[in-house]
């Protein structure tokens, strides 16, 4: 499949010496944490704000209250879902999408109105791999989100992996607007430094017709 030379290949960082390396794995352990104490975080809420209203006599409270727990839960359900490094074991990056897209679409899309439609390739890859694309695929779907569907009752977001026998691609788009000259920020940074940690390239594409980010590896880059 060729994906045209109109996108934009991405700079990415120099490669890794022994240090890097290690610096990277420590982060990553450290953002898996924070993850995990979020979840659990999370789930305390809900315990929390389902007791503190548990005696209310108002069906309109209770009702609003239910529809706060279930974001909360979502949420919850959404950090746990980037939590899969930890396995040493391979998994399946098709049933591991396409949770987490789910995840997302519950915490995040659906509430805005905007729909996610996921197309995967089987194939079974390391956890700490699929950790990796997870982050890179929460945070682009999460940036579309935020920034292209704004006055939008129609918006999608598409996300894609396609698994080759010598490499693999992974492929986030949406039909907003376009955002091509949105100043980088901590988002665009991690994402970088997370296709970086792969050994991957990233590329960008953005028109009147949306916005697609392509990520490419070589199967079996450091992993």
């Amino acid at each position: 499949m060729s994906y045209g030379a109109a996108f934009q290949e991405i700079d990415l960082p120099a490669p890794r010496t022994d240090s890097l390396m290690l610096r990277e794995t420590d982060e990553l352990l450290l953002l898996r944490e924070m993850h995990h104490r979020l979840a659990n975080t999370l789930t305390v809420l809900t315990s929390v704000l389902r007791c503190e209203f548990a005696m209310s006599s108002s069906p309109e409270l209770l009702d609003s209250v239910r529809r706060v727990e279930a974001r909360i839960v979502a949420f919850g359900n959404l950090y746990r879902s980037l939590v899969v490094g930890a396995a040493s074991d391979q998994i399946s990056a098709q049933y591991y999408i396409e949770h987490l897209c789910k995840a997302i679409s519950e915490a995040i899309l659906e509430p805005l109105g905007v729909r996610c439609e996921v197309i995967a390739d089987a194939g079974d890859f390391p956890g700490a791999l699929c950790e990796r694309l997870g982050l890179i695929i929460a945070e682009l779907v999460t940036n579309a989100a935020k920034h292209a569907f704004h006055g939008r009752d129609d918006g999608r977001v598409r996300v894609e992996f396609i698994n080759k026998i010598d490499s693999w691609a992974c492929i986030v788009s949406d039909n907003g607007y376009e955002t091509e000259n949105a100043s980088p920020g901590v988002g665009s940074r991690i994402i970088r430094q997370l296709v970086h940690t792969l050994g991957g390239s990233l590329t960008r594409k953005s028109g009147r017709n949306g916005t697609s980010v392509i990520v490419t590896c070589q199967t079996g880059s450091d992993f």
